[in-house]
């Protein structure tokens, strides 16, 4: 199923270019990312659905593959989540490559029927739309990216970025809680990641400075950095968070929160 594409080169940027949220990539689909389906779109609040509690219930009398196939068919994803999909992707112009586990459980085209039946655009999955699976029966995701990645001749680290419930890539995977799934902070933080804009996700252009500032208090962590900036783990409110206190000149309120953070006195 691979198909031979043409790998795009992007220039060399600094941290702060990426980081700052007013560059976006040179055309669509520079950016590349990896999208997981069980706990980012599927999750533990998705599964309170009516419709998927009574998957659960009949899953329990199947095989785990009969049970899985089923859950390929009939499961119904977040919507709010599929939707914060599609917004990383206009805002950033990233294509999406799958690299969840249903490679190797649902299988390749119904994975794919499923996210066009629950709302994902199409043209939003790139031509090449999912890894390559392994030989092996036990999914390894990170070597799965990794494969695609060489594949595609992909060098730039910061041009591609996986959503997953777990850090199957340390370094370049937004983390999601498995139970909350994909929401609005975590979509802001991989916005901010593949350096995109987003006004409605609280995603604003930050001085490059500032960029600078947080990126080496986090040692050059830019997951991390990103995390941060948009509340994700403090769960900030969109106002609150410190890339918005940035954003409106209020850079002491920010680096107070980032120095008690760090426990650092002066990071400033």
């Amino acid at each position: 199923m691979t198909q031979s594409v043409t790998s795009r080169s992007s220039p060399i940027r600094s941290a702060a270019d990426l980081l700052r949220g007013d560059y976006r990539p040179a055309e669509h689909g520079e950016a590349i990312l990896f999208l997981d389906i069980d706990g980012v779109l599927l999750s533990g609040r998705a599964w309170l659905l009516p419709v998927n509690r009574r998957l659960q219930g009949a899953g329990a009398k199947l095989t785990r593959q009969e049970a899985s196939k089923l859950i390929g068919r009939e499961a119904v994803f977040d919507a709010c989540a599929v939707a914060l999909v599609s917004r990383i992707c206009e805002a950033t112009g990233a294509r999406i490559v799958v690299a969840s586990s249903w490679r190797y459980t649902v299988g390749y085209e119904q994975t794919r029927a499923k996210l066009l039946e629950q709302g994902l655009p199409e043209a939003l999955l790139h031509e090449d739309w999912a890894c390559p699976v392994s030989g092996s029966d036990t999914p390894d995701k990170a070597a799965d990216i990794k494969r695609w990645l060489k594949e595609h001749g992909v060098t730039h680290p910061t041009g591609w970025l996986a959503l997953d419930d777990e850090d199957i890539v340390p370094g370049a995977t937004i983390r999601t809680d498995a139970l909350d799934g994909l929401g609005a902070r975590e979509a802001a933080a991989a916005v901010r990641y593949l350096g995109g804009t987003d006004p409605g996700l609280g995603v604003r252009t930050v001085p490059d400075g500032d960029m600078e500032l947080v990126l080496q208090a986090f040692r050059g962590d830019r997951i991390a950095a990103c995390r941060w900036l948009e509340g994700v783990d403090a769960r900030t409110s969109r106002g609150q968070r410190p890339s918005a206190l940035l954003a409106r000149g209020q850079r002491d309120e920010a680096v107070r929160q980032l120095s008690a953070l760090i426990g650092a006195d002066d990071i400033s």
